[in-house]
């Protein structure tokens, strides 16, 4: 965000990962979306994550919950003058709270902080910050004099023990105005952001009414009036609720606010039926409503809504039959005709690689990443397809897109695609110069080395289909 922007306000953030994990909705998207199990299993494997967790003698799925308060003061407003990064204490204050399972290795953790600080500011500064360590019951805090953080400072304290005590420690030191949205959204709920801001941000020329666009005119009076805003998430059994709130400075405000969302509603669901498009299910269940000085957007989405965008934003290719071989089509791509670029990188070995050592064979290329779900449902499915014919006739090559090898090497033992041959395009130059916008993208080379099919989504027939695209080449 632009200085320009830096107004006092107060944001908070919560995720609550226990009860989402436990949640039978969660369960349900680690299922069919693995590339989230895939993104947390990266970021546990960061090294810095693993030296912490080493520090604390705690395992990932420990933590519970965090929760981040940022509070920009009045002084904030200095950066857009001075043009420089707020400074903690004075302009912006931050807390930052976690719940985990068990004890934390309390010395360890402030041990590697001190560390931290050290090489940051100087041995001088951590004898300052280390001197004032104290422990009272299970808590154990330290003070950071004002000179260790900037002149205009004003002391913080930092505290490592366990939750339930610390957050009493917390309770006498903090005096932090509530926000509205917390306590008018869902209780239920596991992910939680909500900010105030100053009612300066309105009278900014962007807000202002413009007679070009009337619309936005009408929109623009409307938000004067908004304090808060609020979103939250609920991960339920069978079902995931998600929840905006907007507090506003009056209920005239909330009410008129309310009739705008409620005109933008209607006229996104004309707009869509006028277009001829299929009006997604999700958004006739959407409900707008305006309670004294909130107005809420609610919408529960379901596992069939989940279904109906894959289906939309990920088309599906071409289908086929083996039976049919003869009538495979292929999907209309301006590389189909033309001369394969070539490759020459690594493999996942680390071995040189290049495609037209390969020439005189069918070739498969997919493009694919293993954050990618359609991709990793693919993938099962060419590998079986391609192994049923001769090695030395067709070739199947998994081109990552911009992966390291850790993650890739991880990712095949856990889905036991350790067979699949997977080359590397960190840097993602091959996919440039396949045209890669979107993946999956399978290409399938001919002998000669030219493109024959393109094809990009998932289908449940990319097998068959596949089949019968190669049988078509080996046939010629």
């Amino acid at each position: 965000m632009s200085s320009e922007f830096l107004f006092s306000f107060l944001m908070f953030f919560q995720v609550q990962m226990d009860s989402i994990r436990q949640s039978g909705f969660y369960q349900l998207l680690e299922e069919k979306y693995p590339q989230i199990s895939e993104g947390i299993n990266e970021i546990e494997s960061d090294k810095e994550v693993q030296e912490i967790l080493k520090l604390t003698g705690l395992e990932f799925d420990d933590l519970q919950s965090f929760s981040l308060t940022l509070e920009g003061l009045e002084g904030i407003s200095k950066v857009q003058e001075l043009g420089r990064a707020p400074k903690i204490g004075s302009e912006l204050d931050v807390l930052f709270r976690t719940r985990v399972k068990g004890q934390i290795k309390q010395d360890q953790l402030i041990a590697f902080m001190l560390d931290e600080l050290e090489d940051e500011k100087g041995k001088e500064a951590r004898d300052q910050v280390e001197k004032t360590k104290r422990t009272k019951e299970n808590v154990t805090y330290l003070t950071i004099p004002v000179e260790v953080m900037d002149e205009q400072a004003s002391s913080s304290d930092l505290f490592v023990g366990i939750p339930k005590n610390v957050e009493a420690a917390l309770k006498d030191n903090l005096n932090q105005e509530s926000l509205a949205c917390l306590d008018s959204m869902s209780k239920k709920r596991q992910v939680t952001f909500a900010i105030k801001v100053d009612p300066a941000i309105w009278d900014r020329p962007e807000f202002g009414a413009t007679q070009q666009n009337p619309l936005f005119a009408g929109l623009a009076n409307s938000v004067k009036g908004i304090r808060e805003v609020g979103f939250s998430v609920t991960f339920l059994d069978e079902s995931l609720g998600l929840e905006f709130c907007v507090n506003c400075i009056d209920t005239q405000s909330a009410l008129g606010l309310w009739t705008v969302a409620q005109g933008g509603l209607g006229m996104a669901q004309l707009a869509m039926g006028q277009e001829g498009s299929q009006v997604p299910s999700i958004l006739s269940r959407v409900k707008t409503q305006a309670i004294e000085k909130n107005v809420f957007v609610r919408v529960e989405v379901l596992p069939s809504d989940l279904e109906e965008f894959e289906s939309q934003f990920m088309p599906p290719s071409a289908s086929s039959s083996v039976d049919q071989p003869k009538k495979v089509t292929a999907t209309s791509d301006p590389l189909i005709g033309k001369k394969a670029p070539e490759i020459s990188t690594k493999n996942l070995k680390g071995e040189d690689f290049k495609l037209s050592d390969h020439k005189g064979k069918v070739i498969v290329l997919d493009f694919w990443a293993t954050w990618c779900g359609p991709c990793v449902r693919a993938l099962p499915e060419l590998q079986k397809a391609t192994s049923s014919f001769n090695k030395k006739e067709v070739g199947l090559l998994a081109v990552n897109q911009g992966e390291s090898k850790k993650v890739i090497s991880k990712f095949l033992k856990k889905k036991q695609l350790k067979a699949l041959s997977v080359i590397m395009d960190e840097s993602r130059k091959i996919g440039g110069d396949y045209k890669v916008k979107g993946i999956p993208k399978t290409v399938i080379i001919d002998q000669n080395g030219v493109i024959r099919y393109v094809h990009v989504g998932f289908s449940p027939e990319i097998g068959n289909r596949l089949k019968g695209e190669i049988q078509n080449l080996l046939s010629e």
